[in-house]
């Protein structure tokens, strides 16, 4: 299909029962990239965040690995009804299943294709490698790149691909779906700071232990980043134990250390614990995860507890967050990069 084509086939798919065309309503372009294992369930994502999110979508299944040559198109549009008049207003879907040479040239594909003037948001939900040729290719496309340093199963390789990746000159603002799941604990995290007794505790901090899964590890070290960077800590050292990571900072007001535990059985971050000299502070999730239980003891003695509903974080959900943003994060970036500094030591 040409381009021409396409847009031809998305009017008719925009038809009033009038004849007249239905509103393009896309406030964005998103670029997928993924595979024929995963694109039934990235594509119904897509789907879903449609009427929050609406935007011109282009999902690419690539499978440069197939002997032969195919290209595969799909077109579909997602309306809503408004107005008095009940005019569509509609966003679009466009599906192209590339096999063999066509998936090395995935740019290719997408460009044409994409709104001018729109944003583009360019997402790899599942491995990526920022050092593949189409990897270069797509990213030059992109206004900001979404992806997930946990999907390849070797954090220490991705955090370090996307820290290079935000080192390169004109690269694009990054997004990590890790970080976007690590938004409720930073934030209860704070919350148990928020007295002014209690704040004083962030200086005398000694001790902190995080348990996480070992898929939760890309989480684990982001945490540490961000407590490390917010606070002004420096790091001094750090090891990989048989039971996880030992690390020790250098704080304003002296050493701190940190251990990393991959002991949870279900959750891949489970427990957030802190310790200063007569205070303990605790974020921790419940057996069925749907809920965190804050905790803030002395001496031992409980001083206040409560528990907060975290909801369910599905990967639309996720995705429409990182949705929200179009510039750096550089509350992320430096959290990444104290991140890689550990792995690095």
């Amino acid at each position: 299909m040409t381009v021409d084509q396409i847009e031809r086939e998305l009017g008719k798919l925009r038809m009033n029962d009038d004849g007249t065309l239905g509103l393009r309503a896309s406030v964005l372009n998103l670029i997928v990239v993924t595979d024929e294992d995963s694109a039934e369930d990235i594509t119904r994502s897509v789907s879903n965040i449609a009427g929050r999110y609406p935007s011109r979508a282009i999902i690419l299944i690539s499978d440069p690995e197939e002997g032969g040559t195919n290209l595969d198109f799909g077109l579909s549009a997602f309306c809503n009804i408004r107005g008095a008049g009940g005019s569509q207003v509609c966003a679009e879907q466009i599906t192209i299943h590339a096999e063999g040479p066509p998936a090395e040239h995935l740019e290719s594909l997408a460009g044409p294709l994409l709104i001018s003037d729109l944003p583009v948001f360019l997402w790899y939900p599942g491995p990526f490698s920022t050092s593949s040729p189409e990897f270069a290719g797509m990213v030059g496309l992109a206004d900001r790149i979404i992806l997930d340093s946990a999907a390849a199963g070797d954090c220490e390789l991705s955090l370090k691909e996307i820290a290079g990746l935000l080192d390169r000159e004109e690269s694009p603002a990054v997004g990590d779906l890790q970080w976007v799941q690590l938004s409720p604990w930073r934030s209860l995290v704070a919350e148990l700071f928020t007295s002014p007794e209690r704040a004083a505790e962030l200086e005398g901090l000694r001790g902190i232990e995080i348990l996480h899964a070992p898929d939760g590890e890309c989480r684990a070290l982001l945490f540490i980043g961000w407590l490390a960077t917010r606070l002004g800590w420096s790091l001094v050292d750090s090891s990989r134990a048989e039971n996880g990571r030992d690390v020790r900072f250098s704080g304003p007001s002296g050493e701190i250390s940190a251990k990393m535990s991959p002991a949870s059985p279900d959750a891949p971050f489970r427990q957030v614990r802190l310790f200063s000299e007569d205070y303990g502070f605790e974020v921790a999730r419940s057996r069925d995860l749907s809920e965190a239980r804050t905790m803030v003891t002395r001496d031992g003695e409980r001083l206040a507890e409560r528990t907060v509903h975290l909801g369910t974080f599905d990967l639309g959900v996720l995705l429409g967050e990182e949705l929200r943003y179009r510039g750096r994060d550089e509350t992320y970036e430096s959290a990444l990069r104290a991140g890689v500094e550990v792995l690095n030591l």
